[in-house]
């Protein structure tokens, strides 16, 4: 495992947030992808995509600044982002799309996928909401405090509608409303609606991993793709 500028503590600390990222991102997609109900599930779902996203986020930009620094970012530095995903989504993919520049077509291409996906600006835009101030949004509502957002609810009915707008999702939503009574059927949109928001997320996931796979992060960046990506989640 090549870890390159970085000290041993410092490289035990990566190996411990690369795993850690992998894991909230995994099991935020796998209940995504199975639980029965979205009411019981949102907030599961909101909880581990918005701080797996942002771990993976910020590792992307810490590695980054290791290729061209040789360093790491101080802890200041990286606390200056805040929970503000859709400031560092915006950060990554500019990061992502000059250094694969020069890199295969499969690579730009998934860089290219991302940035043209429907679904993941209110998809970042819900986990950034969430990651801030959202987990406390009815908590807030309590003390006589209403944020001024969107709640979780309606932030997850933006992503919700941007997956409906899918072809392939619409298709099978005007099969189930034009049979309601037909639970095999409904199941079947609902299972569509689903996968689609956890493709949109996979996307971004396989986006960062790849990229670093092929150097476009710098030597210690390849390590980091290898590791964090999805493949890995089967080597637990």
């Amino acid at each position: 495992m090549a870890i390159v500028n970085l000290d041993r503590q410092q490289g035990f600390a990566l190996i411990a947030e690369m795993t850690s990222t992998r894991n909230l991102l995994a099991y935020g997609i796998r209940v995504l992808r199975t639980g029965a109900f979205i009411d019981t599930t949102r907030d599961p779902i909101l909880t581990m995509l918005s701080i797996g996203v942002e771990k993976l986020y910020k590792l992307t930009l810490g590695l980054a600044a290791l290729d061209q620094d040789h360093k790491w970012p101080s802890a200041e530095e990286m606390k200056a982002w805040g929970h503000k995903l859709v400031l560092m989504h915006e950060a990554v993919l500019t990061e992502l799309c000059s250094r694969t520049a020069d890199k295969s077509l499969y690579v730009r291409e998934l860089v290219a996928e991302v940035e043209a996906d429907p679904v993941v600006p209110p998809l970042v835009e819900a986990l950034d909401m969430y990651g801030r101030m959202g987990r406390f949004y009815y908590l807030d509502q309590l003390g006589d405090s209403p944020q001024p957002w969107v709640s979780p609810n309606d932030a997850w009915q933006k992503v919700e509608s941007a997956a409906l707008a899918d072809p392939a999702v619409a298709a099978v939503h005007r099969a189930a409303t034009a049979d309601i009574g037909n639970n095999e059927v409904w199941d079947r949109f609902i299972r569509a609606l689903k996968e689609r928001i956890a493709t949109a997320i996979e996307r971004v996931w396989i986006m960062v991993a790849v990229s670093g796979r092929n150097h476009a992060l710098g030597e210690t960046g390849s390590t980091f793709g290898f590791e964090v990506h999805p493949d890995a989640v089967g080597r637990q």
